[in-house]
């Protein structure tokens, strides 16, 4: 039942990572740098040390991913919510890029050692995945790639490599030890409406994050079969990951046609 509760949980934050599938929407971008709201829970708020050590790890961060990507904006919204979610799977933090200028970040107030801890544990790995989405065009509105798993998890996973490189820390726990080739198969096999909820986070079967960890598996594949580093890998296409990880990927093509029932 708990894996069941994070799992549901990652859904409700994550569900629309690879937002492919959405109609862009408009938002007015920000203006003065890099912008924080918090917004507390019915349970558990915010502290003034704590949001001000988020406000310290965040434009940390920023600096660091600036460094390594030049072209990363300076004006960028940041929604933190305090959130009573078991997110102990992903070190009690857990995010989404809406936009190129606007990331959605919930802590976990009942994370083991508190949310201290899950500031400590998660929040940097979080952040440095959330802005690889930015700096790659992985947002839920005016996302530049196209509809699939299939490219959904080579984008997820490139964003988990990178922010385990940074950071230093394994981006989740997740239990087993799965045949990867045999995922990679099945998510090239898959239409392109296939349920995104289901293969990100939890199948019916009771598989978990299939298209995350297949995606971080097949990109570090690629790394080892290139000997690329994983800034070199971030500036190619799905389908030339897929390939120097030793499968065969056509470019994707879809319609606004394809998000009527």
């Amino acid at each position: 039942m708990k894996l069941k509760i994070v799992v549901a949980c990652i859904i409700l934050v994550a569900l629309i990572s690879g937002a492919s599938i959405l109609l862009s929407e408009k938002s007015v971008p920000p203006t003065n740098g890099t912008n924080f709201y918090f917004v507390d829970g019915e349970d558990a708020a915010f502290t003034n040390e704590q949001r001000a050590r988020i406000k310290e790890i965040i434009k940390a961060t920023i600096t660091k991913t600036k460094k390594l990507y030049p072209s990363l904006s300076e004006n960028i919204n940041f929604n933190i919510h305090s959130v009573d979610r078991d997110f102990s799977m992903v070190n009690g933090v857990t995010g989404r890029a809406d936009r190129t200028h606007e990331i959605e970040i919930s802590l976990s107030s009942t994370y083991k050692g508190g949310m201290d801890k899950a500031i400590d544990d998660g929040l940097e790995i979080t952040l440095f995945h959330e802005l690889h989405h930015i700096v790659r065009g992985w947002v839920v509105h005016e996302n530049k790639f196209g509809r699939g798993i299939d490219i959904a998890a080579v984008n997820e996973g490139l964003a988990d490599v990178f922010a385990e490189a940074q950071s230093g820390r394994a981006a989740s726990t997740f239990p087993g030890d799965p045949d990867f080739d045999a995922w990679t198969i099945e998510i090239l096999a898959l239409p392109k409406n296939a349920n995104y909820g289901e293969w990100m986070n939890q199948l019916p079967d009771g598989r978990t994050a299939v298209g995350y960890r297949t995606g971080a598996w097949l990109v570090r594949e690629a790394m080892a079969n290139s000997e690329l580093n994983i800034l070199e890998l971030s500036e190619l296409s799905v389908s030339e990951i897929y390939k120097l990880a030793g499968y065969s990927h056509e470019p994707s093509s879809w319609s606004v046609l394809d998000l009527l029932p």
